[in-house]
């Protein structure tokens, strides 16, 4: 009996054992849950116009395995607006905005994502920066009213979805430039920003607080093969010296230039006020108001290599100083502000003109120009080289004797052009992948300096950057603002304002 049963356990012993392997070998590999590592897609700031929306879509990055449920919470100003799994919100309220987006797993693992929002209500003042791409140029536009807010990355697109920009970049001024009754705007017309694009040839009038396309124009001038490269507003145009219905618009291209009378026509003007007939101009201007008073539209001749200065009292004028060079900027410089009953207006003096020869001698020559009664004189000449290089961004102090000059790798240096004093030293380092492009200022604000440059280690389409910089220290710059990838390759930067910048001038020495 008891060997019976010593061979029943050893069978069933053995059964058990068959079974438990069976079941090993057949059941299915199990799937291990995976963790909420990261969540990604959501920048640090964004601008949205009022009444625009915020649409945020974040990317959840889970370790291998199967993706937990997950709850959304978006948390705006310290309160839940959404628990969707992307973020559609209408900005109503003006400001900036503070944002969160919180992320919980089902084994509770918890990610917040912090993130700032500036909503606008329009276009008032600030920075306006054309850039290229492979297929479009596109316009940037970066408010200075607060400088947190960050810059509208298609600014022209995203107010004109039906309308294209041709595929280069050209001319691009905003028509308060020319402003010499500040308190009277009203003259003006209204301000308006112009742009050209080539391939195809696009000019539209843009509404400066929306951006809004007011009118679509073409070039019908009588020059065989123009192109409306560059355009600029001259001081002048309130006082009518450059048409009587009020004309202020000038373009320049392939070595002439046009007037765009207020029907958007192309014309020549008056006889006094044109360019002699054998000039050839760079594609490169400026305006200024002279003592004894006058308002003029100056221009380098190439051909002759001379400057030319058309005074809307005086008319035009061909200079007498010959500069064998080939031009890389004009600009308006030696500037003060008049008196209160001249509405504090910004008034340039005298016109600074630097280039290079031989592909390695720079030299910078200063002027004061014809007009009225007075002959031009010219009052400086310095040999900048081995100090600037040739094709290198230029940009001048609105009142003070400072040039300012960029070499290749983010550095900007001083001349002070009175004592022909080069600094040894950077005035300010934006960092050596940067190529600087353009160095303006708001002629009302000699203390802040704004800078596009290109970042050589970015993809063309996004290497734009725009840095702002407090220039109130004559020894050195301060680096205030920084923005990367906000366009493509830069063609140009202008300060577009409300017309009020006057209200707000800084006297300074």
């Amino acid at each position: 009996m008891k060997k019976h049963y010593f061979y029943f356990c050893a069978t069933l012993l053995a059964l058990n054992l068959f079974l438990a392997c069976s079941d090993k070998e057949t059941s299915p590999t199990e799937i291990p849950i995976a963790t909420l590592e990261t969540v990604s897609g959501i920048e640090k700031a964004y601008s949205v116009q009022q009444d625009g929306h915020l649409i945020l879509s974040p990317t959840l990055n889970f370790s291998e395995g199967s993706k937990q449920p997950v709850t959304y919470e978006w948390i705006i100003d310290e309160v839940v607006v959404s628990k969707e799994d992307t973020l559609d919100y209408i900005c109503k309220e003006l400001g900036r905005h503070a944002g969160t987006l919180k992320v919980i797993a089902q084994d509770e693992t918890a990610k917040f994502v912090d993130f700032t929002f500036y909503v606008y209500s329009g276009y008032d003042r600030g920075l306006l920066l054309f850039t290229a791409n492979d297929t479009s140029s596109t316009l940037v536009y970066k408010a200075l009213d607060d400088i947190n807010i960050p810059a509208v990355r298609n600014a022209f697109s995203e107010n004109n979805p039906t309308l294209p920009l041709g595929k280069t970049p050209l001319a691009l001024c905003w028509t308060g430039e020319g402003i010499t009754n500040p308190a009277n705007i009203e003259d003006t017309g209204g301000m308006e920003v112009i742009l050209s694009t080539d391939q195809p040839i696009r000019m539209y009038a843009i509404d400066p607080n929306t951006l809004k396309v007011k009118t679509e124009f073409e070039y019908d001038g009588d020059e065989q093969g123009f192109t409306p490269n560059h355009a600029f507003v001259p001081f002048g145009m309130q006082n009518r010296l450059w048409g009587a219905e009020g004309g202020s618009v000038y373009f320049t291209g392939n070595g002439k230039d046009y007037l765009m009378s207020p029907e958007r026509r192309f014309i020549k003007g008056k006889r006094r006020l044109q360019l002699p007939s054998n000039a050839k101009v760079a594609d490169m201007t400026c305006s200024l108001i002279t003592n004894p008073m006058d308002m003029l539209r100056v221009y380098f001749d190439t051909e002759n290599q001379c400057m030319v200065y058309v005074g809307g009292i005086r008319g035009m004028v061909e200079g007498k100083v010959a500069c064998p060079i080939i031009p890389m900027a004009l600009l308006a410089c030696d500037g003060n502000y008049a008196e209160a009953n001249t509405d504090n207006r910004y008034e340039p003096k005298h016109a600074l003109l630097v280039g290079y020869k031989n592909d390695s001698n720079v030299m910078i020559y200063r002027f004061s120009p014809a007009s009225n009664k007075a002959e031009e004189s010219l009052l400086s000449e310095i040999d900048a080289t081995g100090h600037i290089l040739p094709k290198a961004a230029i940009g001048v102090n609105p009142i003070r004797p400072i040039l300012y000059y960029a070499d290749f790798s983010g550095n900007i240096y001083v001349l002070n052009y009175e004592s022909k004093n080069f600094s040894t030293t950077p005035y300010v380092s934006l960092g050596k992948q940067y190529e600087v492009k353009s160095i303006i200022f708001n002629p009302y604000n000699p203390t802040q300096m704004y800078i596009a440059a290109e970042d050589k280690e970015a993809p063309a389409k996004s290497c734009a950057a725009i840095f702002i910089i407090d220039a109130g220290n004559k020894a050195t710059g301060k680096v205030i603002y920084q923005e990367t990838g906000v366009g493509g390759k830069i063609h140009r930067m202008i300060y577009k304002g409300n017309g009020l910048e006057n209200q707000q001038v800084r006297r300074i020495n």
